[in-house]
């Protein structure tokens, strides 16, 4: 592993505090793939041979149904180890993973994983951390989903992807919008009609680029249940 790829990994909630040699022991053995954008890392229904963990990129989580479209769960950067529970539980995946802008991923063997975390106190309190995020990331989801109206969901995603908690903010936003469609539990014409209602209260777009004139206003505006007032809508990105 290259130095640089070492000090990635360590971004990791899983890995971040680990001693030299606890490190050393999960990843020996351990492989490296850099893979572009649609890359396939696994799917549904098969059984884990490695635990994947993004050193950079963005990974999609799927979920299909025969003759259905796939629709994507969430999204995962770097940091995210995927799936551990069926790695830990030796399950099949309920979700299949893509790659959704070229990714630096981490391979460990499952067999290797599991040892370590029966025997080592720190790895296995670093994944109860990591899995108590991702279960908190999953119930954020399922609150949005079942609590907000389409053009709320879209409000509370952007303020969670933005750099900041108030002010402004200008990000770019990496999606594609029909897959960032399915993650809000939409089709992509809903997401259209939501981005213009977002204009009133202070959100522009302009390609990829995302920006947010008030992040407090729009905080409240999603906690509100989208009765604050309209403002006069955002400049473009980028535009006078």
């Amino acid at each position: 592993m290259r130095e640089e790829d070492r000090a990635l990994l360590r971004q990791s909630i899983l890995f971040r505090d680990l001693p030299a040699d606890g490190l050393a022991r999960v990843c020996e053995n351990a492989f490296m793939q850099t893979l572009p954008k649609g890359a396939l890392l696994f799917e549904q229904g098969t059984m884990p041979e490695v635990l994947h963990v993004i050193l950079s990129g963005r990974v999609a989580l799927m979920g299909e149904l025969p003759e259905e479209a796939a629709a994507v769960v969430e999204f995962f950067n770097a940091g995210d180890a995927l799936i551990v529970p069926a790695v830990v539980l030796d399950l099949e995946y309920l979700l299949s993973a893509q790659v959704v802008a070229e990714a630096r991923i981490l391979m460990i063997q499952v067999a290797l994983f599991r040892h370590c975390l029966n025997t080592d106190i720190a790895l296995a309190a670093a994944a109860t951390r990591l899995l108590s995020v991702h279960w908190r990331r999953l119930i954020e989801q399922i609150k949005h989903l079942k609590l907000l109206s389409a053009t709320r969901r879209l409000a509370a995603y952007l303020l969670g992807n933005a750099p900041m908690e108030s002010g402004s903010a200008r990000f770019r936003f990496t999606e594609e919008r029909r897959l960032l469609a399915t993650r809000l539990g939409m089709t992509p014409e809903s997401l259209s009609r939501a981005f213009a209602r977002l204009r009133e209260q202070g959100v522009a777009t302009e390609g990829a680029w995302i920006e947010i004139r008030d992040a407090a206003r729009l905080r409240a505006y999603v906690d509100s249940g989208g009765t604050v007032s309209p403002e006069a809508p955002a400049k473009s990105p980028g535009r006078a």
